[in-house]
């Protein structure tokens, strides 16, 4: 398996494309390798969960509905946190297969990969909403520059936020940090685990 970087993947320069696609009721081919199905598999969860938020805020529909809604927040939220730790499992695979042997006692980092890839997926999602915003025929002008000035930051913590992927990747790559990748416990939605879902 060949080293994972997030330029040899391409992957952030192309979800402005697939953002578009989804939007439009597409869903373009997402790629061929297991890293690249699985980032977009994420991107597809959170532009769902993206949908629902925005839905669940009306005042104007049935409480009813926005039940439903939450249900579907609850579903989608536990297979993007499953998405995360797959993203994180297929990373430490490829850097066990290049290493061979891993330094156990090696430095951790706070977040995961799969955790940083699951954030630029939302920014991306925000930059797409924002860009909307901006190009809006009935926004003021005043709207309009508050949505440039957030569209600025969401870019720039984008751009920072992919060195310091970059940057631990390499880490990973080189021995100099030491991936271990969790099962991320999501108690609330496991019957056996939540009180209340027994009741």
């Amino acid at each position: 398996m060949t080293k994972i970087s997030v330029n040899s993947c391409n992957w952030f320069g192309s979800l402005p494309g697939l953002i578009v696609s989804l939007y439009k009721g597409e869903n373009k081919n997402p790629g061929i390798t297991p890293l690249e199905k699985t980032l977009h598999e994420l991107l597809v969860t959170n532009f769902k969960v993206w949908g629902y938020e925005d839905e669940a805020r009306r005042t104007d529909v049935p409480d009813k509905t926005i039940a439903g809604l939450k249900r579907n927040i609850d579903r989608d939220n536990q297979k993007r946190n499953d998405l995360i730790d797959a993203i994180d499992a297929i990373i430490k695979e490829a850097i066990e297969q290049k290493l061979k042997q891993i330094n156990g006692s090696a430095p951790l980092n706070s977040e995961t990969p799969g955790s940083v890839f699951d954030r630029l997926t939302v920014l991306a999602l925000r930059a797409h909403n924002l860009k909307k915003e901006i190009e809006r025929r009935d926004a003021g002008k005043s709207h309009t520059e508050r949505c440039a000035n957030m569209l600025k930051q969401v870019r720039e913590r984008s751009k920072d936020l992919l060195k310091c992927l970059e940057g631990l990747l390499d880490d990973y790559y080189s021995g100099r940090k030491l991936l271990k990748s969790y099962k991320q416990h999501k108690l609330y939605n496991d019957p056996d685990l939540n009180p209340s879902l027994r009741k």
